[in-house]
This record gives structure tokens, sequence and C-alpha cells, in this order.
């Protein structure tokens, strides 16, 4: 007799384990929805793979509980602060940029912009850190366990076919909510059938390395080095060596421009490549690993079809440039987690999960662009430098000629590098992420957007309380015995906070009151005599309301809506905009 296969259910199943999905896990276990988590993989990430962590990524840790974690196992910003081209580690310098912040002019705004520093953070470190607390907070993340199908049921639930890879054992997961956050290849996304706009354009490889290059890396301390040699087999002409751990190792991405795609390097072809790139045979070199990835430049039409929300690389892939991938897949996971757990609860209506596509897509669309509009700078950088000895002879003789071609000619090598700037002191394609067409953003009819057309919103952060951008990081103080505080560390965890001033005392009332009909929503005074005080007169500059009005920000730090001055009935004002907003 042919007996049913085991159920197992579940509020949340989620697809995945990386950093969308771990993440996504982590935060609503914080917010106490049961959640399960499988990935078709043995275990957490075996290479480092992504590993530059931004501000805005380094505050949903933050928020999740877990940047006291993973900051002091994180490189130390100043191991970062290049970026250099080579002939090979020990050969020929053909420029540099400071990166990552650690421009001299630029690291002001690094510093103004968030509590949280950059960090270079492997996700071979980051990812068991996730399940870990993720797991502490009661999740059930399954390895070695693989999405086979979903359908919905009846009753609106999910009922998802997985496997163990080992048993073998085929089993049913009956959720509420399927997240698809699956990867580059998602099983997920393709069983929506959702289209995926762009293309898969070039294959690359990775090798993973331990060698000792300090000699080479500390006096340039450099989260990479790209290497443009010209005695490079077709298969790998272009690479870089990216430091992983200072200074003994490394991540050495091979790129091919030259149009050989099918050529499979064994360990024998790998080192011998390595060691061309680095230029000095005494250095000892342990492999540990390589595998071929895909360049892609592909975004997904929509992120989301009735229960099932897809996030991360599953909707988002591209080149590693700006380092711009697992630091959205985590802020993703953000926006969504707040959002599930509210309507699990029954504190919004469903409808609020339909902001994913329209929130977060133009967020996706941005960063493919940019990253593969980054990866045209290296090819033409790597163009112009030539891919053969002949070429790079008449390129290097042309770069040292006291000539009018030679001035041209160096001129046009600084300008190439330079434009890379765009990608490794970007400030705003990481922070300027807006909600401007969402349900869950509220506009009142006084109110104006800044005005950003003088502004490169690519390089600058644009700070402002307008309903839609995220929350403005201000240092604010207790009083003068106290440390300081940003305001991004009074807002999340699962609440909406308000935020008014001198003679809105009604306003935080109103919130008292609504808390205590179960809305989750926190008040907080900031001026003299309130619950903080605006020590350097930062967050008057931002404010963007008088100083008896209110910013309401959402659980994921962004400003939901924001009202001029004191209303007549603060509560009804107050009550009336979160129904708005949840139901």
């Amino acid at each position: 007799m042919h007996s049913e296969p085991p159920e197992i259910i579940v509020p949340v199943l989620i697809v995945g384990a990386g950093p969308s999905g771990a993440t996504t896990a982590l935060l609503l276990g914080r917010y106490g929805i049961p959640t399960m988590a499988i990935s078709r993989h043995h275990g957490t990430a075996n290479t480092p793979r992504a590993h530059i962590f931004n501000q805005r990524a380094m505050e949903v840790l933050r928020d999740a509980g877990i940047e006291h974690l993973v900051k002091p196992i994180a490189s130390t910003n100043e191991e970062i602060a290049h970026v250099a081209w080579l002939h090979s580690l020990n050969g020929e310098e053909y420029g540099r940029v400071y990166a990552w912040g650690n421009k001299p002019d630029r690291i002001g705004e690094y510093l103004t912009s968030s509590p949280c520093e950059m960090s270079d953070l492997p996700q071979s470190v980051l990812e068991p850190i996730l399940v870990e607390e993720a797991r502490v907070l009661g999740a059930d993340i399954r390895f070695s366990t693989e999405y086979l199908s979903h359908e919905r049921s009846p009753d609106g639930r999910i009922v998802t076919r997985v496997r163990n890879r080992v048993s073998l054992e085929t089993y049913r997961v009956i959720s509420q909510y399927l997240v698809g956050a699956d990867g580059a290849r998602s099983a997920v996304v393709s069983s929506l059938g959702i289209p995926i706009d762009g293309e898969q354009l070039d294959d690359a490889f990775n090798v993973y390395i331990r060698a000792d290059l300090s000699k080479y890396f500390a006096p340039r301390p450099a989260s990479m080095v790209w290497i443009l040699n010209p005695d490079a087999p077709d298969w790998s002409s272009h690479g870089s060596i990216r430091m992983v751990r200072a200074w003994n190792e490394f991540i050495v991405s091979m790129h091919n421009a030259k149009g050989n795609l099918n050529f499979e390097p064994k360990d024998d072809d790998v080192l011998k490549r390595v060691r061309q790139m680095i230029g000095d045979d005494r250095i000892d070199i342990e492999l540990l690993g390589h595998f071929r990835w895909t360049i892609n430049d592909q975004v997904a039409r929509t992120w989301q079809k009735d229960n099932v929300l897809c996030i991360g690389d599953a909707v988002h892939r591209h080149p590693p440039i700006n380092g711009l991938g697992s630091n959205t897949c985590i802020s993703d996971a953000f926006n969504i987690a707040w959002k599930l757990a509210y309507v699990l609860r029954g504190q919004a209506d469903p409808s609020i999960l339909d902001t994913l596509t329209p929130e977060r897509k133009p967020v996706g669309d941005g960063i493919v662009r940019r990253a593969n509009d980054g990866m045209l700078v290296h090819r033409r950088l790597w163009a112009f430098m030539g891919s053969t000895q002949e070429e790079r002879a008449a390129v290097s003789a042309k770069l040292e000629a006291p000539t009018d071609d030679g001035a041209r000619a160096r001129r046009k090598l600084r300008s190439m590098i330079e434009e890379t700037d765009d990608e490794f002191n970007s400030l705003g394609i990481q922070m300027n992420q807006i909600y401007s067409k969402s349900r869950l953003t509220l506009v009142e009819d006084w109110d104006v957007p800044p005005d950003c057309q003088s502004i490169n919103v690519m390089k600058r952060q644009v700070l402002s309380t307008f309903p839609g951008f995220h929350l403005p990081h201000v240092w604010l103080v207790k009083d003068g015995q106290s440390e300081r505080i940003s305001t991004l560390d009074l807002v999340g965890h699962g609440h909406f906070v308000a935020f008014t001033g001198i003679g809105g005392q009604a306003w935080i009332d109103a919130a008292d009151k609504l808390r205590s009909e179960e809305v989750l929503v926190k008040a907080f005074g900031i001026g003299r005599g309130l619950d903080y005080l605006d020590a350097y007169w930062d967050w008057e500059n931002v404010r963007g309301v008088e100083e008896n009005g209110l910013v309401l920000v959402r659980p994921d730090h962004f400003v939901c809506w924001r009202c001029k001055k004191l209303s007549k009935n603060p509560y009804q004002t107050l009550r009336d905009v979160m129904h708005k907003l949840l139901w």
C-alpha cells in the first residue's frame, strides 16, 4: 500500500540559506515567526564569494542583533583602502585608487552617513553566523535538501515538495508563504514562469588560494589588485587577486576577454596562471579550490506571484562590480521580513506584501545596470592596455614617451582608472534606495521631494525624511552624561517609530495609546527636555517638518509618512495613517 509522504507545517518556507534566505530566517526569528529554510548545498558557503559589505547592509545586521558578532572578525577599513592595476603582483604598477570610503576627500561622507562602517566580511564567514543565530531563534534550517515543486492548495496555502539529497526521502512542506531565495539558477523563479530580462554574458573562474602575500599587499593595503598581464592564456586573459584574509588568503579571479569559453582548466593550469599573476616563484601556494561562474546582466520582471516572494540573486544577477550583490540580498530580506511578520500576526492586510516588486525591483534594476556599466569600464581599460606582448610593449612605450602622443596616452590611462571611482567610492548607489511608488508610502499635499537635480545620486547620499527615503542617520544623546546613539538605533526591531519635537507631546501620547491597542508604533521626542537631545543640531537640518511635526518610520528604516506640524487630533490622525498603511 502506497503511503503519503510526511508533512511539515510552518508559516514560512524559505528556499535558499545564503545571505538573503538566512537573513530572512534570522529576522523572522527576531519577530517571533517560525520558519523552515532549505538549501540544496551540503552546508554554508565553502568559498568566500561576496566580501564587501556596505553600510546599508551592516545596518540590517545591526538591527538583526549580530553586528557585534561580525564586526570583530571583518577586515579593517584600512586593510581595504586601495585597488590597484599591475603588470603582476611584483611588477609594474599602472595606477591605483582609494576604495570603499578611504578616499581622503570623501571619508567624512562615509562617517556621517551611517553608524556602521564598510566591512570586508567573506560570505563563508558571515553565512554560518546568520544560520546559527537563526537556529537559536527557532529556525529549522536544513541543508542537502532541495526544492522540487510547489502548488497552491484550495485553502490558499502552499504545498512544496522537497527532497533530502542524502537519504533521497521526499516530503511535503505546507506553508502560508514561500520565499524563493535560491540564487541565480533559482528553481522557484523558474517554476513560477517569471520572465528574466537580460542575458548571460561571459564565464569567469575563481581560484581560492592560501599564500603569504604580505610582502606585496602590506605596503599598499588593498581589497584587490587587477593584473593586466599580456602573457596570459586565452581562457584567463585578465584577472584580479582579492584579499580574503590579510594577507594570506585570497580569491584569484580570472576573466576571459578573448572569446574562448570552452576550456576547463586543471589544477596545474590554474596554479601556473596564479604564479604568473603573482610573478614570484618563491611564493608557496596552497590551492583550496577553483570553479567557473557566470557574469550576468539579468533582472526578474516581477519578484512575486500569489504567496511566493522572490529575493536575492534569484531576481537580480550581475557581476561583483561595486560589491552590491549580497548587500542587496540582505536589504531584500529586511524589506519582506517585517511585512511577513505583520501579516502572519494579523497586524496587517496581506496586500502589503504586494509592495515587494514596486519597492525592490527598481533597486535591483539599478544595481544590475551599475555593475554591468562598471564591468565595461574594466573591459575598456583591458583593451587599451593590450592583450598581447606586442600590444603591451607599444602601449608601455607610448606611456613613457616625452611626446604629445605620450601625454595623451597618459591622460587616457588616468581617465580610465579614475572612472572606476564610480565603483569604489559610490556611496549613493549603496545608500539611496528610494521607495517612491508604494502603497506603504504616504505623501501629504503640502509635501515635495528633495531636489536632486544638482546631485550625483550614484556618488552622493541624499539625506531627506521625505516619504520613501531611508531615515537619515543622526547622532543623538540622552543627556550630557550619555553616549551618543543613532536615530537608526531607535527605529526598526519590528516597530513603526515616530519622531517629534518640542510641542509634539500629543503625538507621543497618541502613539502610547495606539500601542495599548496593539498597534506597534513607538514615539520619541527630540529636543531640549525631551527623550533625546539633538546635540549637533543635525536632526534639525534633516527632519523636514516643524518642531511639533512628525516623521513616521517603517520597521525597515524607511520613512513612510510625515506631518508638517501638530494636527488638531494627533491620535485620530496617527491612527488613520497606520490604518491606511497596514490595511
